[in-house]
Protein backbone atom coordinates (compact mmCIF):
# COMPACT_ATOMS: atom_id res chain seq x y z
CA UNK A 1 0.00 0.00 0.00
CA UNK A 2 2.68 2.53 0.71
CA UNK A 3 4.49 1.14 -2.63
CA UNK A 4 0.83 2.34 -4.51
CA UNK A 5 1.00 5.32 -2.71
CA UNK A 6 4.34 6.45 -4.09
CA UNK A 7 3.08 5.66 -7.41
CA UNK A 8 0.40 7.68 -7.00
CA UNK A 9 2.37 10.52 -5.61
CA UNK A 10 4.74 9.76 -8.63
CA UNK A 11 1.89 10.25 -11.14
CA UNK A 12 -0.27 12.39 -9.53
CA UNK A 13 -3.14 10.01 -10.13
CA UNK A 14 -6.14 8.71 -8.48
CA UNK A 15 -6.67 5.35 -6.59
CA UNK A 16 -9.45 3.57 -6.22
CA UNK A 17 -10.21 0.15 -4.06
CA UNK A 18 -12.94 -1.50 -2.23
CA UNK A 19 -13.11 -0.72 0.83
CA UNK A 20 -15.33 -1.03 4.20
CA UNK A 21 -17.17 -3.87 2.29
CA UNK A 22 -17.54 -5.88 5.55
CA UNK A 23 -18.11 -5.25 9.02
CA UNK A 24 -15.52 -7.63 9.53
CA UNK A 25 -13.08 -6.01 7.36
CA UNK A 26 -13.71 -2.64 8.98
CA UNK A 27 -13.32 -4.66 12.64
CA UNK A 28 -9.67 -6.31 11.59
CA UNK A 29 -8.62 -3.52 9.80
CA UNK A 30 -9.06 -1.28 13.25
CA UNK A 31 -7.62 -4.26 15.44
CA UNK A 32 -4.48 -4.21 13.30
CA UNK A 33 -4.19 -0.16 13.03
CA UNK A 34 -6.24 1.33 15.59
CA UNK A 35 -7.96 2.94 12.66
CA UNK A 36 -10.46 2.03 9.55
CA UNK A 37 -9.74 0.94 6.17
CA UNK A 38 -10.57 5.01 5.47
CA UNK A 39 -8.07 6.29 7.76
CA UNK A 40 -5.38 4.24 6.80
CA UNK A 41 -5.92 4.90 3.39
CA UNK A 42 -5.70 8.31 3.89
CA UNK A 43 -3.11 8.88 6.51
CA UNK A 44 -0.65 6.41 3.75
CA UNK A 45 -1.71 9.47 0.98
CA UNK A 46 -3.35 7.32 -1.17
CA UNK A 47 -5.91 9.78 -1.69
CA UNK A 48 -4.26 12.84 -1.97
CA UNK A 49 -4.71 12.52 -6.05
CA UNK A 50 -8.23 11.57 -5.57
CA UNK A 51 -10.06 7.92 -6.42
CA UNK A 52 -12.38 6.41 -3.97
CA UNK A 53 -13.89 3.40 -2.89
CA UNK A 54 -16.29 0.32 -3.93
CA UNK A 55 -18.89 -0.50 -1.53
CA UNK A 56 -18.46 2.00 1.32
CA UNK A 57 -20.73 0.07 3.18
CA UNK A 58 -19.72 0.97 7.09
CA UNK A 59 -18.16 4.11 6.91
CA UNK A 60 -18.32 6.16 10.39
CA UNK A 61 -18.97 9.87 10.48
CA UNK A 62 -14.94 10.20 10.17
CA UNK A 63 -14.80 8.09 7.05
CA UNK A 64 -17.44 9.89 5.45
CA UNK A 65 -15.16 13.42 6.15
CA UNK A 66 -12.42 12.27 4.52
CA UNK A 67 -14.68 11.49 1.48
CA UNK A 68 -16.33 15.02 1.45
CA UNK A 69 -13.08 16.90 2.43
CA UNK A 70 -10.61 15.27 -0.48
CA UNK A 71 -13.43 14.78 -3.50
CA UNK A 72 -13.46 11.74 -3.60
CA UNK A 73 -16.10 9.06 -5.06
CA UNK A 74 -17.82 6.97 -3.35
CA UNK A 75 -19.34 3.62 -6.15
CA UNK A 76 -22.11 1.45 -4.23
CA UNK A 77 -22.71 -1.86 -5.80
CA UNK A 78 -26.00 -2.93 -3.96
CA UNK A 79 -26.22 -6.09 -5.67
CA UNK A 80 -22.96 -7.64 -4.88
CA UNK A 81 -23.70 -6.17 -1.19
CA UNK A 82 -27.11 -8.13 -1.20
CA UNK A 83 -25.44 -11.52 -2.55
CA UNK A 84 -22.83 -11.27 0.32
CA UNK A 85 -24.99 -10.23 3.15
CA UNK A 86 -21.79 -7.50 3.09
CA UNK A 87 -24.96 -4.54 4.19
CA UNK A 88 -26.96 -1.51 3.33
CA UNK A 89 -25.02 1.79 2.41
CA UNK A 90 -25.74 4.76 4.18
CA UNK A 91 -26.87 6.58 0.97
CA UNK A 92 -28.57 9.27 1.83
CA UNK A 93 -25.74 10.45 4.72
CA UNK A 94 -23.36 10.55 1.75
CA UNK A 95 -25.72 12.63 -0.08
CA UNK A 96 -26.21 14.92 3.03
CA UNK A 97 -22.79 15.10 3.58
CA UNK A 98 -21.75 16.16 -0.29
CA UNK A 99 -19.98 13.64 -1.25
CA UNK A 100 -20.19 12.34 -4.81
CA UNK A 101 -21.31 9.05 -5.56
CA UNK A 102 -21.64 6.61 -8.49
CA UNK A 103 -23.30 3.22 -9.49
CA UNK A 104 -21.07 -0.38 -9.95
CA UNK A 105 -22.06 -3.78 -10.33
CA UNK A 106 -19.05 -5.09 -8.68
CA UNK A 107 -17.70 -8.44 -10.66
CA UNK A 108 -19.80 -11.73 -12.08
CA UNK A 109 -18.89 -13.55 -8.73
CA UNK A 110 -20.47 -11.71 -6.62
CA UNK A 111 -23.85 -10.06 -8.91
CA UNK A 112 -23.78 -12.23 -11.75
CA UNK A 113 -26.05 -10.24 -14.04
CA UNK A 114 -23.93 -6.82 -13.97
CA UNK A 115 -27.52 -5.39 -14.36
CA UNK A 116 -27.46 -1.46 -14.10
CA UNK A 117 -30.85 -1.19 -14.16
CA UNK A 118 -31.27 -3.49 -11.16
CA UNK A 119 -28.47 -1.55 -9.69
CA UNK A 120 -30.59 1.97 -9.69
CA UNK A 121 -33.08 0.62 -8.18
CA UNK A 122 -31.62 -1.34 -5.52
CA UNK A 123 -29.70 2.33 -4.57
CA UNK A 124 -32.83 3.74 -4.03
CA UNK A 125 -35.15 1.45 -2.66
CA UNK A 126 -32.35 -0.14 -0.04
CA UNK A 127 -31.99 3.65 1.30
CA UNK A 128 -35.31 4.10 1.39
CA UNK A 129 -36.13 0.87 3.63
CA UNK A 130 -32.82 1.47 5.24
CA UNK A 131 -33.71 5.13 6.37
CA UNK A 132 -37.73 4.00 6.48
CA UNK A 133 -38.54 6.84 4.61
CA UNK A 134 -39.86 6.62 0.88
CA UNK A 135 -38.41 10.17 0.48
CA UNK A 136 -35.05 9.62 0.26
CA UNK A 137 -32.70 9.00 -2.77
CA UNK A 138 -34.83 10.54 -5.50
CA UNK A 139 -34.78 8.73 -8.94
CA UNK A 140 -33.19 11.73 -10.76
CA UNK A 141 -30.09 11.61 -8.12
CA UNK A 142 -29.86 7.58 -9.04
CA UNK A 143 -30.04 8.96 -12.91
CA UNK A 144 -27.31 10.92 -12.78
CA UNK A 145 -24.99 8.31 -10.29
CA UNK A 146 -25.35 5.76 -12.82
CA UNK A 147 -24.70 7.48 -16.00
CA UNK A 148 -22.29 11.11 -15.18
CA UNK A 149 -20.82 10.43 -12.23
CA UNK A 150 -19.79 7.06 -13.02
CA UNK A 151 -18.20 8.86 -15.99
CA UNK A 152 -16.56 11.38 -14.07
CA UNK A 153 -15.27 9.35 -11.73
CA UNK A 154 -13.66 7.10 -13.93
CA UNK A 155 -11.81 10.33 -15.63
CA UNK A 156 -13.91 9.82 -18.77
CA UNK A 157 -14.95 13.63 -19.07
CA UNK A 158 -15.36 13.14 -22.86
CA UNK A 159 -18.56 10.45 -22.00
CA UNK A 160 -20.17 12.15 -19.18
CA UNK A 161 -23.33 13.75 -21.33
CA UNK A 162 -24.36 14.00 -25.05
CA UNK A 163 -23.04 17.26 -26.40
CA UNK A 164 -21.45 17.81 -29.80
CA UNK A 165 -17.94 17.23 -29.40
CA UNK A 166 -18.05 14.18 -26.82
CA UNK A 167 -17.65 10.48 -27.16
CA UNK A 168 -21.32 9.38 -28.83
CA UNK A 169 -21.71 6.46 -25.99
CA UNK A 170 -25.56 6.08 -25.86
CA UNK A 171 -28.41 3.78 -24.49
CA UNK A 172 -31.47 3.83 -26.60
CA UNK A 173 -34.39 2.66 -24.56
CA UNK A 174 -37.71 1.64 -26.09
CA UNK A 175 -40.25 3.58 -24.50
CA UNK A 176 -43.21 1.85 -26.61
CA UNK A 177 -43.38 -1.12 -23.74
CA UNK A 178 -45.83 -1.85 -20.84
CA UNK A 179 -42.92 -1.02 -18.40
CA UNK A 180 -42.85 2.31 -18.93
CA UNK A 181 -46.04 3.32 -19.64
CA UNK A 182 -47.38 6.05 -19.07
CA UNK A 183 -44.83 8.70 -19.63
CA UNK A 184 -45.27 10.33 -16.20
CA UNK A 185 -42.23 10.64 -15.86
CA UNK A 186 -39.09 9.03 -18.37
CA UNK A 187 -36.54 9.59 -14.95
CA UNK A 188 -38.12 7.77 -12.54
CA UNK A 189 -39.39 5.24 -15.21
CA UNK A 190 -35.63 4.27 -16.15
CA UNK A 191 -34.68 3.81 -12.41
CA UNK A 192 -37.72 2.53 -11.40
CA UNK A 193 -39.19 0.59 -13.90
CA UNK A 194 -36.65 0.21 -16.61
CA UNK A 195 -35.06 -3.14 -17.43
CA UNK A 196 -32.23 -4.33 -19.83
CA UNK A 197 -35.42 -5.56 -21.97
CA UNK A 198 -35.71 -2.45 -22.82
CA UNK A 199 -32.64 -1.32 -24.14
CA UNK A 200 -33.35 -1.09 -27.93
CA UNK A 201 -29.34 -0.16 -28.64
CA UNK A 202 -26.27 0.30 -27.36
CA UNK A 203 -23.15 3.23 -28.65
CA UNK A 204 -19.48 3.10 -28.04
CA UNK A 205 -18.27 6.39 -29.92
CA UNK A 206 -20.05 6.01 -32.74
CA UNK A 207 -20.50 3.00 -33.21
CA UNK A 208 -23.55 0.50 -32.85
CA UNK A 209 -22.65 -2.56 -30.56
CA UNK A 210 -25.76 -4.02 -30.09
CA UNK A 211 -29.29 -3.54 -32.13
CA UNK A 212 -32.44 -5.25 -31.63
CA UNK A 213 -31.05 -8.12 -30.43
CA UNK A 214 -28.06 -8.50 -32.37
CA UNK A 215 -24.14 -7.87 -31.51
CA UNK A 216 -21.50 -6.14 -33.48
CA UNK A 217 -18.43 -7.01 -31.35
CA UNK A 218 -16.19 -8.24 -33.38
CA UNK A 219 -17.06 -11.91 -32.79
CA UNK A 220 -19.85 -14.41 -32.58
CA UNK A 221 -21.42 -14.36 -29.57
CA UNK A 222 -21.97 -17.92 -29.50
CA UNK A 223 -17.92 -18.47 -29.58
CA UNK A 224 -18.04 -16.34 -26.69
CA UNK A 225 -20.95 -18.67 -24.73
CA UNK A 226 -19.10 -21.73 -26.02
CA UNK A 227 -15.82 -20.48 -25.10
CA UNK A 228 -17.09 -19.60 -21.10
CA UNK A 229 -18.79 -22.94 -20.86
CA UNK A 230 -15.38 -24.55 -21.58
CA UNK A 231 -13.64 -22.99 -18.83
CA UNK A 232 -16.34 -23.30 -16.36
CA UNK A 233 -16.17 -27.22 -17.16
CA UNK A 234 -12.44 -27.19 -16.56
CA UNK A 235 -12.83 -25.65 -13.56
CA UNK A 236 -15.47 -27.60 -12.08
CA UNK A 237 -13.40 -30.42 -13.17
CA UNK A 238 -10.17 -29.21 -11.06
CA UNK A 239 -12.56 -29.20 -7.73
CA UNK A 240 -13.97 -32.79 -8.07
Amino acid sequence: MKRISEISHKYKAPVFSHISETRNEVAGCRERYGKSPVKLFDDLGLFDYGGGGFHCVWFDEQDRKIFADKGLYAVFNACSNLKLASGIAPVPSFIGDGIKIAIGTDGAGSNNSLNMFREMYLVTGLAKLKEEDASVVDGNEVLRMATVNGAIAMGLFDCDILKEGKQADLVMIDLNQPNMQPLNDITRNIVYSGSKTNVKMTMVAGKILYEDGKFDIGTDPMDLYRESNEIIRKLKDLVK
